[in-house]
């Protein structure tokens, strides 16, 4: 009879998901950590870091959207929702990170063909958003979320990835 009130209330225990945290959550985590690890152009007045999403009802945006008490370097951040018909150059202009789910990768992936701003850091769901050009990917592998970044990008762009970040990503091609 212990045994049975042991092996029940071990069950009771491991299968209560209280802290578990949605890949989204995980996603807007790891963006966030992403930002702290990278350094954009510097200016004397330096504007919050903007991080763009095509939506902010679901997904990734959804949690970092009301989180405007959150900075990075002394910066605040800014959460922006931007439209599929907006320009790549006027992009280039307000996003610091633009965030694209996989749904969207093939309706927007070759509009940015060779047009993606040296100034963006540009952050996919696949391995196919890297080939394609983007520069780190958060790909779910079974339960985990993993960091992919495409190395010979992130040394093409203006701004520089710390060695940290680096350190925790796998990289693509390898």
């Amino acid at each position: 009879m212990m045994k049975i009130i042991c092996c029940l209330f071990a069950f009771v225990i491991y299968a209560t998901p209280s802290f578990a945290k949605s890949p989204e959550q995980v996603k807007s985590a790891f963006l966030y950590q992403i930002a702290k690890f990278t350094k954009f152009t510097e200016s004397m007045d330096p504007p919050p870091i903007s991080f763009c999403f095509y939506n902010v009802e679901t997904g990734p945006g959804s949690f970092l959207k009301d989180k405007s008490e959150l900075q990075i370097n002394k910066k605040p951040i800014k959460v922006i929702l931007v439209k599929k018909t907006q320009q790549i150059s006027e992009l280039s202009q307000i996003c610091d990170i633009t965030y694209i789910d996989e749904t969207l990768e093939n309706d927007i992936l070759p509009l940015w063909t060779d047009t993606i701003s040296l100034n963006t850091l540009t952050i996919g769901e696949s391995i196919r958003f890297l080939e394609k050009g983007g520069i780190a990917s958060l790909v779910q592998e079974g339960n985990k979320i993993r960091l992919y970044i495409n190395k010979q990008h992130v040394l093409q762009h203006n701004f520089k990835v710390q060695s940290r970040l680096l350190a925790m990503a796998k990289f693509y091609p390898n």
